[in-house]
């Protein structure tokens, strides 16, 4: 699992990425200096529970993904199953190419979960 995060950090435009637990606890983590993994882990947590909340009650489904865009940056949220993949990326940084290449990536984080989950 870490180094299928390792391989969404080093994309062009990524300033980190992880996976954590649906109750914010990581998982794996390669966050560039600066952005600790359990502060991010913290909001992205909070967050992702409101907007999966909010869907819900609006009748929406099941949540894709969820995605914040601020001045300095934009957060992209992917449902594992049971994991959360958080990616960091910088502001500019192209939001179509970057959910195509999240997919590998978050694939191969399924297919190690479901791995390791227990009988």
């Amino acid at each position: 699992m870490r180094e299928a995060v390792r391989e969404l950090k080093e994309r062009v435009g990524v300033r980190g990425a992880l996976v954590m637990s649906s109750d914010g606890m990581v998982v794996a983590a390669d966050l560039c200096d600066g952005l600790a993994p359990d502060s991010v882990a913290a909001l992205a947590s909070a967050a992702a529970g409101q907007a999966r909340r909010a869907a819900r009650d609006l009748g929406l489904g099941r949540t894709r993904r969820i995605i914040f865009t601020a001045s300095f940056g934009r957060l992209v949220f992917v449902p594992v199953d049971e994991l959360m993949l958080v990616i960091v990326t910088e502001p500019s940084l192209d939001l179509e190419l970057t959910l195509l290449e999240i997919a590998g990536p978050a694939r191969r984080i399924r297919e190690l979960s479901r791995l390791n989950a227990p009988v």
